[in-house]
């Protein structure tokens, strides 16, 4: 790309509402932002949550469903979650017949690929920023994300 063009495209970006803009093409990467950019990522804070779970049938009188009430303990200790740092479509491979980068238990190390987001033809890879195994995957395949949309948890080692 010419300088000319560079500099008639930041133009152009410049009198769009675009906050941010990721470019790459083969000689080179553009990536331009306007102001500041937010972290994609939040690390949860430790917190242990008490659920009742109570199952409830016509078959059961007072006494049964007093026994089938259940109480867990859900324990959100080292959980990282990876969040969309832009909006687009999310892709779970690279291609339709490859394997996905990741599935729920897999393990993955810092800068690892977790997933693609499109966003205006081109292909955003997104990485893990920590090392860990990825417990839950809250988008699917083909999804529209939302720019700091959650779209990964990660428990960390």
């Amino acid at each position: 790309m010419k300088v000319n063009e560079i500099k008639e495209l930041l133009l152009t970006i410049d009198k769009t509402n675009l906050t941010y803009v990721n470019l790459k093409d083969e000689n080179f990467i553009l990536e331009v932002s306007k102001g500041e950019i937010p972290v994609n990522t939040k690390t949860v804070e430790n917190k242990k949550e008490e659920l009742k779970l109570t199952e409830v049938s016509s078959a059961y009188d007072e006494a049964n469903k007093e026994e089938a009430s259940v109480d867990l303990e859900v324990s959100n200790d080292n959980i990282h979650v990876i969040k969309a740092p832009i909006m687009g479509t999310y892709y779970e491979a690279s291609s339709p017949e490859s394997s996905t980068f990741v599935k729920v238990g897999d393990k993955v190390s810092k800068g690892d690929t977790l997933c693609i987001i499109e966003a205006m033809k081109l292909m955003n890879e997104i990485n893990s920023d920590v090392d860990g195994e990825v417990v839950d995957i809250l988008v699917s395949n083909e999804d529209l994300v939302e720019y700091n949309q959650a779209i990964f948890k990660i428990k960390t080692i």
